[in-house]
C-alpha cells in the first residue's frame, strides 16, 4: 500500500465523508452561523443608520441653536439701542425741564426783588415824609393836619415841576 498513490475506495469514502460532513455542517452550523452573521450585519447597519440620523439631528439642532443665538443677539442689541435712545430722550427732557424750572425760579426771584424794591422805595418815601413832617413840625412848632400836609406836597410838586 502506497500512501501516495490514489486508491478508488479511499477516494470514494473521503468524498462521501466530505459531502456528509458538508451536509451536516450546512444543516447544523452554517445556517445558524450565516443567519447570526446576517443578523449582526443588520444590527450594525441599523446602528450606523441611527448614528447618521442622530448626527443629522445634532447638526440640525446646532443650526437651530445658532439661529436662535443670532436672533437673541440681534434682539438684545435692539433692546440696548432702544434703552439708550430712551435714556437720551429722558436726559434731554430732564435737562429741558430743569432749565424751564430754573428760568421760572429766576423770573419769580426777579419779580420778588422788584416787589421788595417797590416796598423798600415806598417805605423810604413814607420815612422821608415822616421825617419831613417831623422836621416841619419842629421847625413850625405845630403838627400839620392831613389837609395842610397835602397842600405842602402839592406846592412842592408844583415847584419841582416849574424848575424842570
Amino acid at each position: 500500500m502506497d500512501l501516495l498513490s490514489p486508491q478508488a475506495g479511499t477516494m470514494f469514502w473521503t468524498a462521501l465523508t466530505f459531502l456528509l460532513l458538508l451536509f451536516v455542517l450546512g444543516k447544523l452550523a452554517w445556517k445558524p452561523l450565516v443567519s447570526a452573521l446576517n443578523e449582526r450585519e443588520k444590527r450594525i447597519r441599523e446602528s450606523l443608520e441611527k448614528a447618521e440620523e442622530a448626527q443629522r439631528q445634532a447638526e440640525k439642532n446646532i443650526a437651530e441653536y445658532q439661529a436662535m443665538l443670532e436672533k437673541a443677539r440681534a434682539e438684545s442689541q435692539e433692546i440696548i439701542e432702544r434703552s439708550r435712545k430712551t435714556a437720551e430722550t429722558m436726559r434731554e427732557e430732564i435737562i429741558e425741564n430743569a432749565k424751564k424750572e430754573a428760568d421760572r425760579l429766576l423770573e419769580r426771584a426777579k419779580k420778588e426783588i422788584a416787589l421788595e424794591r417797590e416796598k423798600a422805595v415806598d417805605e423810604i418815601k413814607k420815612l422821608a415824609v415822616d421825617l419831613s413832617l417831623l422836621a416841619t413840625r419842629k421847625a413850625i412848632g405845630k403838627a400839620l393836619t392831613p389837609k395842610d400836609h397835602e397842600a405842602l406836597v402839592q406846592e412842592a410838586l408844583k415847584e419841582i415841576g416849574d424848575s424842570n
